[in-house]
């Protein structure tokens, strides 16, 4: 077969094979993973079930392959958010919000969610675990570089510790949030935790320099503490001024 011709026929494939997977995303976001059969998703993609066997095998070879593309998705703008500008922490939850961000949207929107978490361990557990591991080193190399550069200090923790407490974090308010949380309050709350956790990573020099100035402003004295008789509420109300 001529060049240009094993190119056009690669790139029919290709587009056949990006319709049959938005048609399979619609068709598991409507009718949820058990009720979906591929002669639908064929149907929805406008193609003969029998193209469509050229590219999957079956339902639990779609489901992984959205799956697949959506982690790989999600690393990439990972990826591009740790090279962005500004400072650390919104570098931080940028990183984590491309992580968690789709799949927050995705489950939060549906009401197959539980459905869609239970499928996903059974079928792409090993996806995932992979994605995550990946997206584990991602965080520690901007931990890693942030320590070197003064912005944070580890105080005994690894790099790799750090990160995996942070997409803890988001994991968690991901999981706890997804039936009470707008998206954007989501991406709110998770800008928050990793401030806290941040926090507790200050340099030295931050920390000192808070907790100096906290020791050098005078406390004040509270009635009881300044005055051994302390008049009862009814004294001082009738007090002249």
């Amino acid at each position: 077969m001529p060049e240009r011709a094993r190119t056009a026929a690669a790139i029919r494939r290709d587009a056949t094979r990006e319709a049959i997977l938005a048609a399979g995303q619609r068709c598991f976001a409507r009718d949820g993973y058990r009720r979906t059969a591929l002669d639908r998703v064929a149907s929805e993609a406008g193609i003969s079930r029998a193209a469509l066997y050229l590219h999957f095998a079956n339902k639990e070879q779609l489901f992984r392959a959205l799956v697949g593309e959506l982690h790989a998705r999600t690393l990439a703008e990972a990826a591009a958010a740790a090279e962005g500008a500004g400072p650390l922490a919104e570098r931080v939850t940028a990183v984590l919000v491309a992580k968690t961000g789709p799949f927050f949207d995705l489950l939060r929107g549906s009401e197959h969610a539980e459905e869609f978490v239970g499928e996903n361990h059974r079928l792409c557990g090993d996806l995932s675990g992979d994605a995550s591991v990946k997206h584990a080193r991602l965080l520690g190399r901007v931990l890693t570089t942030a320590a070197a550069a003064g912005e944070i200090a580890l105080r005994g923790l690894s790099a790799a510790d750090a990160a995996e407490l942070l997409l803890a974090t988001a994991e968690g308010i991901k999981d706890r949030g997804r039936t009470t949380l707008s998206s954007r309050g989501y991406r709110r709350r998770l800008a928050q935790g990793v401030r806290i956790v941040l926090a507790g990573l200050a340099p030295a020099r931050q920390r000192g320099g808070s907790t100096a100035a906290r020791r050098a402003t005078p406390r004040r004295m509270s009635s009881s503490a300044s005055d051994p008789w302390p008049r009862s509420s009814s004294a001082r109300r009738g007090r002249v001024r």
